[in-house]
């Protein structure tokens, strides 16, 4: 299976991983997608209202992008990507220098053959970086989560056969001789009875076995979820998930720190989930959806650099006034204080102010033409991973 790209880069570098699963052959609504591949269509019967999906084709492809045209690891450059698409028309994936490139469906002999690629990659070099992502649908029992690809259910009887063990999966990669792994799991994790507990606990493929022997060099592998065990994951039709959009801004800044010498890294560690966590709620709340939380494994202290910007952060800040119902009658700004112009929001919209500015320190304000508000003005320092600024305009 030959990766979308591919760099000679000579020492440690970055191996990445890509799926996402929009089209299941075997989910209701499939028709259409078995007649581009010219395969007759069979529905799975135990699909418990599971379906197509529109989300994961544009998520995995924003993260793909980001990984080709925003990724900067000086330590460990790009050297290769697999990316797997499943969706209802053939797919394809414009690389850095314009080239458009063909990717493959997800299928189970897809994944499984990119996956050991990517493995057989890692294991050339202990201080390369593993990079794997997936979006599509998720299923769990307790806290084992089996990943489910486009040809799921293709066996009724044995419908796991096309999936993922992703707990066994994770821990056989302990076997990789890269030691610095990173997954990001945009699928829900909702308890499935049907699919995993009447299989005697099996929970699908793990692809790559494990060993009852650890390897003596230590792993750091956190895994990032979109949502905890036993929850659903969302999205807005046609869009990136609300998870793979706020790891994309986490990306962005959100989620990095300063080193010694004031550069601004993302790390694999609490930082990174901490600014999704709060982009994610904040998102969930704009859309008057259920609350989505997310979790991770396997996280320890900062972790290790992922990724470095190349500049000062872009912070996500919430300007709002309180009370709330003064909102639509307040101008709205902001400027930074070496004395900037101010970026102004007219009166007229009654919700809350979401920008994304460089880190420093800027003046916040709310201005009134008339009306029972006073005038509020405050300083306030920008800095990952975000804030609520809110102005108290009450009299």
């Amino acid at each position: 299976m030959d990766p979308v790209f591919e760099a000679a880069i000579a020492g440690p570098a970055t191996h990445a991983i890509v799926i996402g699963v929009g089209a299941y052959l075997h989910l209701p609504g499939g028709q259409a997608f078995a007649q581009r591949l010219g395969v007759p269509w069979t529905e799975y019967p135990d699909h418990e209202g599971m379906g197509q999906l529109s989300s994961p084709p544009h998520s995995a492809r924003a993260f793909a992008r980001w990984l080709l045209t925003e990724y900067r690891n000086p330590e460990r450059p790009l050297a290769s990507l697999h990316l797997l698409l499943s969706e209802p028309e053939a797919g394809q994936i414009t690389l850095g220098t314009g080239e458009e490139k063909a990717v493959e469906r997800a299928s189970f002999e897809h994944v499984r053959a990119a996956i050991r690629d990517w493995k057989r990659r890692g294991d050339q070099n202990a201080d390369h970086l593993l990079l794997f992502y997936f979006c599509g649908h998720g299923v769990n029992r307790g806290f084992i989560t089996t990943l489910l690809l486009d040809d799921f259910g293709e066996d009724p009887g044995e419908p796991l056969e096309q999936a993922i063990n992703l707990n066994g999966f994770h821990a056989g990669m302990d076997q990789c001789q890269a030691r610095r792994q990173c997954y990001f799991i945009d699928a829900c994790r909702v308890p499935s009875a049907a699919l995993i507990e009447r299989f005697e606990e099996y929970a699908g493929p793990a692809i790559i076995h494990g060993s009852a022997y650890l390897s003596e060099v230590p792993r750091y592998a956190p895994v990032f979820y979109s949502t905890v065990a036993g929850s659903a994951a969302y999205s807005r039709e046609g869009e990136a998930s609300l998870f793979t959009q706020a790891l994309l801004r986490s990306l962005a800044g959100a989620g990095s720190k300063p080193d010694d010498e004031d550069n601004w890294l993302v790390y694999t560690g609490g930082t990174l989930h901490e600014s999704i966590q709060f982009l994610l709620k904040r998102a969930t709340e704009a859309v008057a959806g259920p609350s989505q939380v997310n979790s991770a494994d396997h996280v320890e202290g900062e972790g290790f650099p992922l990724h470095y910007l190349p500049g000062r952060p872009i912070v996500p800040i919430l300007v709002a006034v309180k009370p709330a119902e003064a909102a639509g009658s307040a101008e709205l700004s902001y400027a930074n204080v070496d004395g900037s112009d101010p970026v102004v929001r007219p009166p007229g919209t009654a919700s809350e102010w979401d920008v994304e500015i460089p880190e420093g320190r800027y003046r916040f304000a709310a201005r009134f033409a008339g009306g029972p508000y006073r005038e509020k003005e405050e300083e306030r320092t920008v800095f990952p991973p975000g804030r609520k600024v809110s102005l108290e305009v009450a009299e």
